[in-house]
This record gives C-alpha cells, sequence and structure tokens, in this order.
C-alpha cells in the first residue's frame, strides 16, 4: 500500500527586486508592477490597473517587514485553502504564499490522509505555479513542502517518502545530486535540496534568466504521526517570519554571485580594449619621433579612451558593490540562523550551516573578492592613458602653436619687406603728370614689389598648408 500525507501543503516564499542599482523611475515602476501581477493576474486588465492604482502608494519605507495590505493577505478564492501575504522586506519585495488544496465539505482544513502515489505535492506545485502566472522571483524563491505522516517510520522509511515527495516537484530530479543533507526541528525531519540548472554556454547575463526560472531550493518538512494536524499547522505558521528573512538572504547572496559574473564578463571585454590601447600608445611613439601624429587624431583618441574610463569605472564600482552586498547578506544569513537555532532549542539545523559554509556562500564571497582586486589595476591603467595621451596633446599643441607663430612671424616680414621696397622703388621714380597717366597694377612699385615678395609669399603659402595639415 502506498505511503499517505496528512495536510499536505506547500509554502512559496518568493523574492523580487524593489530597486536596482542605478535603476531609474521607469525600471522601478516596472519592478513594482511585476510583483503586484503575482498576486493579482488572475483579474482582468481594468480590475488590475484599479487595484494598482490603490496599491502602489503603500510601500514607500524601507526599514523592516512592511506588510504592503492592510487586510495583510488575499485569501484564495472558495473553496481553496490558501492565501498570498505581500510585504517588503527593506529594499526587497517578498511573497509568501501558503496552499494546502481544497478545504473539506464543512470548508474546513481538509486533514483526511492523501496518498503518495495520487501525488498530492505535484497538483499544489501546477496549481500554485498557475495562479502565479508561471513567474518567478527575479532574486529567486524557496519551496516549502510539509505534512504529517501516517504511521510510525524509521529514518530510512521517512527520507524515501521526502524523495517520493521531491520527484513530485521537479521533473529533472537526482536525490544524491542535490540533497544538502537532513535535520530536525520542532520534533519533525527537515531536509534540504538545491538544485541548480547547468549553463549550456549562456552569457551570465542570459543564464541568470534561465538560473530563476528553473532552481529549485527545496525544503522538506516531515511531522511525526503522533503530534496533530492542528499542532503542525501552528508551528509551522510560528515559523514564517523567520524563513522569510533567512531565505530573504540566501537569494540574495545566490542573486548577487551571479549579477557579478556578468559584471565580470563585461570587464573582461573592456580589458581588452586597455590593452589594444596600450599597444596603440606604443605604436605612436615612433610617430611622435619622426612628426607624423595628427593631433585630432590624438584627440579622437582621448576621448575615446575617456568614454572607456568612464564605463570601465563604473562596472567596477558594481562589482565592488555586489561584493559587499554578499558580504553582508552572508553575514545576516549567519546571524538570522544562529537566531532561529536559539529559539528552537533542542532542534538540530545545522543543515542549513551548509549554506554559508566553504562550498557555497563563502567561496562566492572569496570569488567575487578577488574579481575586485584583478580587475582594480585596469582602472590605473585607464587612468595613466589618458594622461599620458593629454601630455602628447600638450607637446603637440605646444608645437602645433608655436609653428603658427612662426607662419605670423614670417607673414609680417614678408609685408614688411614689401612695403620697404615699393617705398624705395616709389622714391626713385619719377612721378607721374596725373592719377591717370599710369595704371597702379601696371605701375614699375607694383611689380617690383610683388616679384620680390613672391618667394616670401610662396613660403609663408606652404607653412599655412603644412599647419592646417598638422591639425
Amino acid at each position: 500500500m502506498s505511503d499517505a500525507i496528512i495536510y499536505p501543503s506547500i509554502d512559496l516564499f518568493l523574492y523580487d527586486l524593489k530597486e536596482g542599482l542605478g535603476q531609474d523611475a521607469n525600471q522601478i515602476e516596472q519592478n513594482r508592477r511585476r510583483f503586484w501581477q503575482k498576486i493579482y493576474g488572475d483579474l482582468d486588465e481594468n480590475s488590475f490597473e484599479e487595484t494598482y492604482r490603490k496599491l502602489s502608494s503603500t510601500h514607500t519605507l524601507d526599514s523592516g517587514i512592511i506588510p504592503l495590505l492592510e487586510t495583510r493577505r488575499r485569501d484564495f478564492p472558495d473553496p481553496f485553502d490558501g492565501y498570498y501575504e505581500p510585504l517588503q522586506l527593506n529594499d526587497t519585495y517578498a511573497l509568501h504564499v501558503d496552499y494546502s488544496g481544497k478545504l473539506d465539505a464543512n470548508g474546513q482544513d481538509n486533514d483526511d490522509p492523501q496518498l503518495l502515489h495520487n501525488k498530492p505535492f505535484y497538483h499544489l506545485k501546477q496549481d500554485l505555479i498557475q495562479r502565479l502566472s508561471q513567474q518567478t522571483g527575479t532574486i529567486g524563491q524557496t519551496w516549502l513542502l510539509w505534512g504529517q505522516l501516517t504511521t510510525p517510520k524509521t529514518d530510512t522509511e521517512i527520507e524515501e517518502i521526502a524523495q517520493d515527495c521531491y520527484t513530485q516537484i521537479l521533473s529533472n530530479y537526482n536525490w544524491n545530486r542535490d540533497i544538502i543533507g537532513k535535520g530536525q526541528l520542532n520534533g519533525a525531519t527537515l531536509f534540504e535540496l538545491w538544485y541548480r540548472p547547468p549553463n549550456p554556454g549562456l552569457s551570465p547575463a542570459d543564464f541568470w534568466t534561465k538560473y530563476r526560472q528553473e532552481s529549485y531550493h527545496l525544503l522538506i518538512w516531515l511531522f511525526p504521526h503522533d503530534s496533530s494536524p492542528n499542532a503542525m499547522r501552528t508551528q509551522v505558521q510560528a515559523t514564517y517570519y523567520d524563513w522569510l528573512r533567512l531565505f530573504q538572504y540566501r537569494h540574495k547572496i545566490v542573486w548577487s554571485y551571479y549579477q557579478s559574473q556578468a559584471n565580470k564578463t563585461s570587464l573582461k571585454e573592456k580589458h581588452k580594449k586597455i590593452q589594444c590601447a596600450i599597444q596603440n600608445i606604443e605604436q605612436m611613439t615612433e610617430q611622435f619621433e619622426k612628426n607624423r601624429i595628427r593631433l585630432g587624431h590624438l584627440q579622437q583618441m582621448m576621448k575615446d579612451n575617456l568614454i572607456n574610463l568612464s564605463n570601465y569605472a563604473k562596472d567596477l564600482n558594481y562589482l565592488q558593490n555586489q561584493s559587499r552586498t554578499l558580504t553582508i547578506n552572508l553575514e545576516n544569513y549567519h546571524y538570522r540562523l544562529q537566531s532561529i537555532q536559539k529559539k528552537y532549542r533542542g532542534s538540530n539545523l545545522t543543515v542549513l550551516e551548509e549554506f554559508s559554509s566553504e562550498l557555497y556562500a563563502q567561496k562566492y564571497q572569496r570569488q567575487v573578492a578577488s574579481d575586485c582586486e584583478i580587475f582594480q589595476p585596469g582602472l590605473t591603467l585607464l587612468e595613466n592613458l589618458n594622461s599620458t595621451l593629454q601630455g602628447i596633446i600638450n607637446v603637440e599643441q605646444t608645437k602645433s602653436d608655436r609653428a603658427l607663430n612662426n607662419t605670423i612671424a614670417l607673414a609680417g616680414i614678408v609685408l614688411g619687406i614689401s612695403g620697404l621696397t615699393a617705398t624705395a622703388i616709389s622714391v626713385q621714380q619719377p612721378q607721374p603728370k596725373s592719377y591717370t597717366d599710369v595704371s597702379f597694377l601696371s605701375s614699375p612699385i607694383f611689380i617690383w614689389s610683388l616679384g620680390l615678395s613672391a618667394p616670401f609669399l610662396i613660403a609663408l603659402l606652404y607653412r599655412l598648408i603644412a599647419h592646417l595639415w598638422r591639425r
């Protein structure tokens, strides 16, 4: 005979980004709308817009746990036993969804045992996904499966039942691959599992979309047969806010790590441009010595490198912010777990310590901190490149200005000589009887002046053309 579960239930803890670093008002508005669509996605467009307008001003504070509904939660329609509870946790939207299927004929909790081979958890999960319009959390989500055993079970038998529950949630299941460990909470057995999809050559940015849709962080909490369903429900409900905060820190760590990896890829591409710029500067040295550098080309290079410097500094700053986010949330996870362990004395929750160990969160923290150190020198390189270019531009500008001054001086000499020559010749020439006797253009004075200044004018013209070409 198949094993059975009394009051099989699912709680989903889902987290959305409220306001990302550098996001503008439109992006923040999109985040808010996306979150509320998970709760009111069953409404028609006009009803949703009317409800959304009433709700959009209810979550402006940034500290503590803030309920976003005056009634705290929105119940599922009869006869379904479930509700949504939207909250704001500092800079994060959190949605707690509780679902236990249909109420009994009297509108009460259905405590009849349900056979596992009928896949009760699978149907609960599918119904939840449908209600959420197939949407997942932008930061992450955790599934909590719980229920009561019907008969006494050995540890091995309890684990086999947990495996059966797990297969109802994940199609690509592998217990030995995904199991983190098991513990005890309030006299019941607690399993933690984590499925992470492989990366089939996707970019880090694209992979996060796949990851948040396909990954599963899962707790399976099985109560012994000798506890009453009401006592079980009371114990589970007492843990909700503890889970909400703990899982928030957990998912922020994972989210921040994968965001840093996308940022790391961007910095790698920008670092390649730095190497190309260095090579261009090295090649420019020979041109500089041969006086073949155009000032306009230098100024364009300077402009490009200033843009690269700005983009690189922005990406590096974002990477450093992710490193700080990892550190803060790892500390918060550790302290929150300690608080839970003190609160539920006699329980064994060391399984939840695994995530904050060297295998997961601490490894992420070291990796991102190392990435920050690796890419920091690139910023100095770009700053030095721009200083070098500015120095070359200053030298070329000085040379160009000196050449222009020499050209102006030459023009003055030419005009001076021309004037002296014309004056001297005019003194020696007999004066015409009237101005109509001799045309100026055909006069000896003009011809002599033009002939003597022609070489200088040609040289001046050459200098001007050369100066314009260099600029």
